[in-house]
């Protein structure tokens, strides 16, 4: 088995690495889309048949993923590009639905428990966001074991921007154009108007993205 391995080792390292680089993240991506409940997925749009999955990124649950042919999963040049992404419509009655246009970095984790998570058009997304529609316990002490009993749909608005690090929570709505910043905690129940700046843990509206046209 060393030999094997040392074999294996030695031939690694007269390898191009870029054709390293993009055999094993190839692999990657099949893997964890072979081991998905694809037959839970569901394409809208028109453009081909084809996921865009440029990192690895899996699909669970018993509910509907329903996902436009034109979004892209992943990001070759950015952190975490062999690390997967987990969708997953947990309960028979859960939803996830992302729009046309859309583009999520790595490591981003999208759980629906009974509601709905439903980005719309254009959404640009920073590595490792986490959405959820449900507290995934019930919170009251003698029930912690649980699942949530009241989930609340999460609804992302076209053409909005979210930085790295950020999580939402159930009940959130991010009206069209807004900018949700690194590293933001977007509580229950949340909404922000139409071209915000959201900020904080809490997060809050910090400011107005600027005219077309002007960076802040």
């Amino acid at each position: 088995m060393l030999k094997l391995i040392e074999s294996l080792r030695k031939r690694l390292g007269r390898s191009n690495p870029l054709d390293l680089e993009l055999w094993v993240r190839g692999l990657l991506i099949h893997y964890f889309f072979h081991t998905s409940e694809r037959g839970r997925i569901e394409l809208a749009g028109e453009g081909g048949r084809t996921l865009k999955l440029l990192t690895p990124t899996q699909f669970k649950g018993d509910g509907r993923v329903r996902l436009d042919v034109s979004a892209v999963f992943g990001v070759p040049r950015s952190p975490g590009a062999y690390s997967c992404s987990y969708i997953e419509a947990r309960t028979p009655e859960s939803l996830i639905e992302v729009g046309p246009g859309c583009v999520f970095n790595n490591r981003c984790v999208l759980i629906s428990e009974g509601a709905s998570i439903r980005f719309g058009a254009n959404v640009l997304v920073g590595p490792e966001l986490h959405v959820m529609d449900s507290n995934s316990h019930d919170l009251r002490l003698t029930h912690r074991r649980s699942p949530d009993p009241r989930p609340a749909g999460v609804e992302i608005g076209d053409e909005v921007f979210i930085g790295s690090r950020v999580t939402i929570l159930k009940g959130v709505k991010i009206g069209r154009g807004c900018v949700i910043a690194a590293g933001a905690v977007v509580t229950p129940g949340f909404e922000a108007p139409a071209m915000s700046i959201v900020a904080g843990n809490p997060a809050r509206v910090v400011g107005q993205v600027s005219p077309e046209g002007m960076n802040p």
